[in-house]
């Protein structure tokens, strides 16, 4: 998938100017339409964008929100039992 700047980017484009297909969306991008599939259905994936079929098996990519928030836990926190005194004596 394109890094992360690339995504938004790609987002802004498909809500700003809302091509009606991959083909017209290469284009505007000068993106691979093969790249830009797989990277669109894998944020379908995630809701945010939806793939329209329409005439002729044209697919047209819809941005599903206006904004993303994203909330995430990086690290794991264990739980630490002391056996002695702390380092650096009691």
């Amino acid at each position: 998938m394109m890094n992360t700047t690339g995504n938004r980017e790609l987002l802004r484009v498909i809500a700003g100017q809302a091509p009606n297909s991959l083909d017209e969306l290469a284009r505007i991008t000068g993106k691979a339409k093969s790249n830009l599939s797989r990277t669109l259905r894998t944020m379908e994936g995630y809701g945010l964008v939806r793939l329209e079929r329409g005439e002729r098996g044209r697919i047209t990519p819809k941005v599903m929100h206006d904004r993303v928030e994203l909330a995430m836990t990086t690290l794991h926190t264990r739980e630490i039992t002391a056996t002695g005194p702390p380092p650096g004596g009691p």
